[in-house]
């Protein structure tokens, strides 16, 4: 007697199809979640504790609660305590003097800026021993290769595949590092000061606008009362004082117009004082008065003598070299 088969083409080219998606298409999805999950981690900016500042509080008491005193801090006598304020205080609006308000901005303004150059430096630390190793035939691990993978994301380096990993390892490492590096913290005093009025500009104010940044996505963004018709740019806000620190390095250490900038860094080693001068004679594109804005930084610099600060470091910071 005749025996009906159960056979089934199209279920039998499915299930080849399904066996095929898994193995070779799982490990590929894995990577992929891998590498979604790199880029998810959690940045230390972001676990950083901020003191929210209400109107009425005083952050010059807070500052001296914690032992702040920015007279030895320019003398090398003390170093930085670590106290971030969430939001620019709010009486610098309100005070008549020009030196408290100044010294007010500065104190609030120095923690946050050592910080992420701490952060970049312990980056740039590990990357020089990862290209160490690769230099040495050693293998990175996996945790390695996903950090990297985050970072040449986060500093705009371009690969295109693995075989462009391999062909251009040592081009792509050097891009990587000449971005991945500090900015003086005498210039990113200076530059908050002139970009917001020494933190009394409603930008600074009500959004943590501290650099002058545009944006044209989404977002956090606030619309210039001046802004040209048909333009549609906006400025770039932040949840707290340090994102807008750490956008506006970041901004320095990968936008085309700053190029020079990185280039005059470069003649400078780790264990070097950076000669921030030449720097900031590169930032005739960060604002529309070209030379003249460059002047007015090195003015703030000179004037306010915030080279004292080049050598101040964080109270918990290891040491630099």
């Amino acid at each position: 007697m005749y025996k009906r088969s159960n056979h089934n083409p199209l279920k039998d080219t499915i299930l080849i199809f399904i066996a095929i998606v898994f193995f070779f298409g799982a490990p590929i999805q894995l990577a992929n979640w891998l590498v979604y999950k790199a880029n998810q981690q959690v940045s230390p900016i972001s676990m950083i504790k901020n003191i929210q500042l209400r109107d009425g509080d005083h952050a010059m008491r807070y500052l001296a609660s914690y032992g702040f005193d920015m007279k030895k801090i320019r003398r090398k006598a003390s170093a930085v305590p670590e106290v971030y304020f969430a939001n620019v205080p709010r009486e610098l609006v309100r005070m008549k003097d020009v030196r408290m308000k100044k010294e007010l901005f500065l104190s609030s303004l120095l923690p946050p800026v050592l910080k992420v150059n701490e952060i970049i430096r312990q980056d740039r630390k590990k990357l020089k021993k990862m290209i160490l190793n690769i230099t040495l035939g050693m293998d990175i691990s996996e945790i390695d290769y996903y950090w990297l993978t985050r970072k040449l994301s986060q500093y705009r380096v371009q690969v295109n595949d693995i075989q462009d990993f391999v062909t251009r390892t040592g081009e792509i490492f050097e891009e990587l590092l000449n971005k991945m590096n500090i900015i003086p913290p005498e210039l990113a005093l200076a530059q908050a000061a002139q970009e917001s009025g020494w933190g009394t500009s409603r930008f600074a104010q009500q959004g943590n606008a501290l650099y002058g940044q545009w944006t044209w996505g989404e977002g956090c963004g606030m619309v210039p009362q001046q802004r040209d018709e048909g333009k549609t740019h906006r400025m770039k806000c932040f949840k707290n004082i340090i994102e807008a620190v750490d956008s506006y390095m970041l901004n320095l250490n990968t936008h085309r117009a700053y190029k020079a900038l990185r280039h005059e860094r470069r003649a400078f080693r780790d264990d070097q004082e950076i000669n921030v001068f030449p720097l900031v004679e590169t930032l005739v594109n960060y604002s529309e008065e070209g030379p003249e804005y460059v002047e007015k930084i090195k003015n703030i610099i000179r004037v306010n003598k915030l080279s004292d600060f080049k050598d101040a470091r964080l109270e918990s910071s290891p040491p630099y070299n």
